[in-house]
């Protein structure tokens, strides 16, 4: 499996999102490495997952994007589906659900960005994002899992697109970047 697996896995272990998904705390820690390992490798084709290592070369950051026109296809269809087991149902409509409120219009989808717990607000994924975005000339359009956290995308200029509650669980928040 591979090292961002892990890293988003901490990253995302009180995720809104993942916990509904995974509402137990030991399920959720056996079935996220699985889960990012699976969505890591969907973007592997489009060469879209960029990392930052810390001062000792450990992966500390990982973001995962989708360029204009891509919708990445399922990679390790079993992995992801020992990840979910009966929570498939849940995870599949969420999915759409985030999926129908995606531009119509060409994008650069950031569909992950998550840093090691102990390396938080050092910069590295702020990095990430910084040379995704300087290299793209599209707008780029993400789904905020947390209120907490529309401040970090926001300072990179993304607008909130209102809010989206998923099913019977959280509110998300679609944001896009215009340029």
């Amino acid at each position: 499996m591979q090292t961002g697996a892990f890293v988003l896995a901490a990253a995302f272990a009180e995720d809104p999102l993942m916990t509904y998904f995974w509402p137990r705390p030991a399920m959720r820690e056996h079935a996220l490495p699985l889960f990012w390992d699976s969505r890591i490798a969907s973007r592997a084709d489009t060469g879209m997952v960029d990392s930052a290592c810390d001062e000792d070369g450990k992966i500390v950051s990982v973001a995962l994007w989708e360029p204009a026109g891509i919708v990445s296809s399922i990679a390790k269809p079993f992995s992801l589906f020992r990840a979910l087991k009966g929570h498939l149902p849940r995870a599949l409509a969420a999915s759409r659900q985030m999926e129908d409120v995606r531009p119509d219009t060409p994008h650069l989808y950031l569909a992950a960005v998550g840093t090691r717990p102990d390396s938080q607000r050092q910069g590295f994924a702020s990095s990430l994002l910084e040379q995704r975005l300087a290299s793209s000339v599209e707008p780029c359009f993400v789904v905020c899992n947390s209120r907490a956290a529309l401040p970090f995308y926001q300072r990179f200029g993304f607008v909130q697109q209102g809010e989206l509650t998923i099913d019977h669980g959280p509110v998300v928040y679609p944001m896009l970047l215009s340029r």
